[in-house]
This record gives C-alpha cells, structure tokens and sequence, in this order.
C-alpha cells in the first residue's frame, strides 16, 4: 500500500463520505445521469479502502479521531 500521510488519509476519507452524501441525495432527488450510479459505487469501493487504511493506521496513531467522526456518522 502506497505511504500516505495521516492528514491526507484524514481528508480523503472526509471528501469521499461528502461526495458519497451528495450523490445519495441527488440518487434520492432522481436529479441524477446514469452515470451517477456507477460513480457512487466507485466512491463507496474507495470508502472501504480508506477505511481500511484508516483501521491500519489507527493501530499505532494515538489523536485520529474516530472514523464515524469523520463520515459524518
């Protein structure tokens, strides 16, 4: 897995759950192209494997706030 600093990990994560949310509400709005499906998926396979990272990384760095802190949730 490539190095990547905690606060670009922090931020990813951050970024791909407000595009999740946003894609969400147009997907529920039905103000959405096609396509748009296909990029939630995307966005929610790049969720898992930064939640991953984070899990990793959360083993040995003490002040990461807790990752539903982070989603939103």
């Amino acid at each position: 897995m490539p190095d990547i600093s905690n606060q670009a990990l922090v931020i990813s994560i951050q970024a791909v759950a407000s595009e999740i949310r946003a894609l969400r509400e147009a997907i529920a709005s039905g103000e959405v192209a096609p396509e748009e499906y296909q990029f939630l998926e995307d966005y929610l396979y790049a969720a898992e494997d930064l939640e991953r990272a984070y899990q990793i990384a959360a083993r040995t760095v003490l002040n990461l706030p807790p990752y539903d802190t982070l989603v939103g949730g």
